[in-house]
C-alpha cells in the first residue's frame, strides 16, 4: 500500500521502534498527570521524591541525599534551595559541627508527604486504569526486563 502523503517525524517514529515510541508517548502522559498533581501541592517533578526522602531520613546533608537519590549535586542544590523558598525544608546547623547543614522538612514538607504517596497512586491508577491486576503486574515485570537490558 503506498502512503499517499508526507509523513510526520512522529509516524516515522512509531514506524521505526514502536516500542520505544510507546515507552515515551507513556512516560508523557504520566508525567503530564503527576506534574499537575504535584503542582496542586505546590512541587515541582522530582521535588516529592525529596520530601519523601527526608521524611525517611531527616537530618541529612546534600552529600547523603545526593548519594541515596542518585541525582547530580547541582541539582540536588537548585531543588533544596527552592524548596526552602517555598516552605518544604529547613537547613539547621549540626549540633557538633557547625559546618554542616542538615536537611529537615519543615511542618509544611512534613503535611506534604501523605499528598504525595496518594499523587504517586493516583497518577499509577490513571495511567493503568484500562489494565487488569494481571495487566498491571505483567507490564512492570515487562519494563523492569526492559530497565535492565
Amino acid at each position: 500500500m503506498e502512503h499517499s502523503g508526507p509523513r510526520s517525524g512522529r509516524e516515522i517514529a512509531r514506524n521505526a521502534g514502536p516500542v520505544g515510541y510507546s515507552l515515551a508517548h507513556a512516560v508523557r502522559a504520566h508525567r503530564a498527570d503527576l506534574t499537575h498533581r504535584l503542582a496542586l501541592l505546590g512541587l515541582h517533578p522530582g521535588q516529592e521524591l525529596i520530601v519523601v526522602d527526608l521524611r525517611e531520613n531527616p537530618g541529612s546533608t546534600q552529600a547523603e541525599l545526593v548519594a541515596r537519590m542518585g541525582i547530580e549535586q547541582p541539582t540536588i542544590a537548585k531543588a533544596v534551595s527552592r524548596m526552602e523558598r517555598s516552605g518544604f525544608v529547613e537547613r539547621t546547623h549540626d549540633d557538633s559541627d557547625r559546618r554542616v547543614i542538615r536537611l529537615r522538612l519543615s511542618a509544611r514538607g512534613e503535611e506534604a508527604v501523605e499528598s504525595v504517596l496518594a499523587a504517586w497512586r493516583d497518577a499509577e491508577a490513571a495511567a493503568t486504569r484500562r489494565l487488569s491486576a494481571v495487566e498491571r503486574r505483567q507490564l512492570v515485570n515487562l519494563l523492569q526486563r526492559i530497565g535492565e537490558a
